[in-house]
This record gives structure tokens, sequence and C-alpha cells, in this order.
């Protein structure tokens, strides 16, 4: 009986690990001298998403743009006074999709190997958020560095959603040269 017990706190201490709220996916060009960067300006999203319905609110875009600046400054970067002085071009896109998962029903075993089911199967209904990154180096206009970042919304405070995906994605901007 012990060993069972830690069997299923093991498995669910492991499947807490692996459930992030945030998956995050990068990549860049390795060609590119990312040192020599110094500033960037935001390009306003086309709102074009694909998988879901993108997100069209001037609210939301500020929100983005305001988790995304600081975190650059904090990199050493600087916001460009217009676009024609700025090195790199920061685009962004988000994408919201409903989602539906079926939750297997659960049984009980008694005696005798008499089952009972204690909890009928049910779907689950939810949002998941897809936010994309992109950096272009303005001159080349070539994407240099691109990061998405897809999970689940909560539904009672997205904007807490929103600031970890940021945070997430830019963790690893600019890619560290060999």
């Amino acid at each position: 009986m012990k060993r069972m017990t830690v069997f299923v706190c093991g498995v669910c201490f492991l499947s807490l690990l692996a459930c992030s709220s945030v998956r995050v996916v990068v990549d860049y060009d390795e060609a590119t001298d990312f040192g020599a960067y110094r500033t960037f300006q935001f390009v306003h999203p086309k709102h074009q998403a694909r998988g879901g319905a993108p997100v069209r609110n001037p609210v939301f875009n500020r929100d983005v743009m305001r988790e995304i600046k600081p975190i650059l400054e904090s990199k050493g970067f600087a916001e460009a006074p217009n676009r024609d002085r700025a090195d790199l071009l920061i685009v962004f896109y988000a994408a919201v999709q409903n989602q539906r998962d079926f939750v297997s029903p659960s049984y009980r075993i008694g005696r005798w190997g008499r089952v009972w089911a204690v909890r009928p199967g049910h779907f689950v209904n939810y949002k998941e958020g897809t936010l994309v990154i992109d950096i272009v180096d303005r001159k080349k206009q070539d994407l240099v560095w691109q990061g998405v970042g897809r999970g689940v919304l909560d539904r009672v405070n997205p904007r807490k959603d929103l600031i970890e995906a940021v945070e997430k994605i830019l963790e690893k901007f600019p890619p560290e040269t060999l």
C-alpha cells in the first residue's frame, strides 16, 4: 500500500512539472549577429492568424506592447523615435481558439470484481491562445527571430496569461551566439 501511495504521489508531481501554462517555441537565423542591433520599433499587427480567430482588440495590442517594451529595454535595446531609425521591427500576432477535451469516466472496482462508474465522462470547453512575436531586421526586411507561445487562457484573468506568455517568449531573446 505504501508503494502505491509513493507511486501515485510521484506521478502527480511529475504531471505538475510537465504542465506549464505556456509552451514556447523559438526559432532564429543563426547567421545573424544580434549584438549589432540597438533599437526597435513596433509595427502594428496585421490581423492574420492561422488556426483561430485573430485578436482585433486595440487594448490588447497596447497591453502586448507595454509588456514587450520593458523586457527589450532591460536587455539593452532602446525604442527608436520612428520606424526609419530602428534596427529591429517588432511584429506580433495573437489568436484564440475554442477547444474541447473529453475527460474519461472514473471507475471503482469493488469486492468480487464488481465495477461501478463513480463519475461519468464529460466534455470540458476551454480557450487556447497563441501569441507570435516576430523580430525583423529593418534594413534587410528579413525575419531574424520568431517566438511562439501557446497555452490555455484563464477565464478569470487572461491578462496574467498574456504577461507570462510575453516573458517566456522573450526569455530566449537575443539568442546566445557561440
